[in-house]
């Protein structure tokens, strides 16, 4: 991590976790540099509550109901739980979103989050294939915001990868990120694909399948298919 980066994140500690931190000095070009990458942080994109692959769907689904009505329900923890999964939907569309990284962090520090019941949301992350990838992001609260590992007890390994994919996303373009993958069907009839965003969703992905293999291949399939559907003349 350089020294903008450094600043970056001694940034956002202080502004969204009161860390109370001062930034090394900098010259205008570096300050500017900063203004980006914290404009970047700004506008990353936020996940949404779902998973694609349909059987991890429905016991998101199923999870979600049988809370809704159990007699000990927790609905902090199905809030929990919400959070991660929208980062993780977040994650393999984007890139991590630092924004939702955030706001997993607040919800930990929160009074909420003191009233997660963590062995039922062990054995949801279980149930939906999904352990690393939260663990994932515990990791990069622990690695970049200073949390300490008690404060995200679903992290039972610090995940090595956590570094690269989060500095990576921090210097992306969300911008770039976030053009649409659409095949154009031409005056022939033959059906034409933007191969620069085709590799790039396709590196996204794989950047991710070893922490969530089938969610993985089944978002890059959907976005396939999405695509597919959306042809433009």
């Amino acid at each position: 991590m350089n020294f903008i980066q450094r600043n970056v994140f001694k940034k956002l500690r202080s502004e969204y976790f009161q860390s109370d931190e001062t930034l090394e000095p900098m010259t205008n070009f570096k300050r500017q540099k900063l203004e980006a990458l914290l404009d970047n942080v700004t506008e990353s994109k936020e996940g949404h509550v779902t998973l694609t692959t349909p059987y991890l769907k429905r016991k998101l689904r199923n999870i979600e109901q049988t809370e809704h009505h159990a007699i000990d329900t927790n609905l902090e923890t199905i809030e929990l739980l919400h959070i991660i999964v929208s980062n993780i939907n977040a994650m393999l569309n984007y890139g991590v979103s630092l924004k939702g990284i955030i706001q997993l962090g607040e919800y930990l520090r929160s009074p909420k989050g003191g009233k997660v019941d963590w062995l039922k949301l062990d054995k949801w992350l279980n149930k939906l294939h999904i352990v690393r990838m939260s663990q994932l992001e515990g990791s990069i609260l622990i690695q970049f915001f200073h949390f300490e590992e008690e404060e995200v007890p679903f992290v039972h390994h610090i995940e090595k990868g956590a570094n690269g994919l989060t500095i990576r996303s921090l210097c992306n373009t969300w911008e770039d990120l976030t053009k649409e993958w659409h095949f154009r069907q031409g005056s022939t009839g033959f059906v034409h694909n933007n191969n620069k965003v085709l590799w790039r969703n396709l590196r996204q992905s794989m950047r991710y399948f070893i922490y969530a293999p089938i969610e993985t291949l089944f978002n890059f399939l959907h976005n396939f298919a999405r695509s597919l559907s959306e042809i433009e003349e």
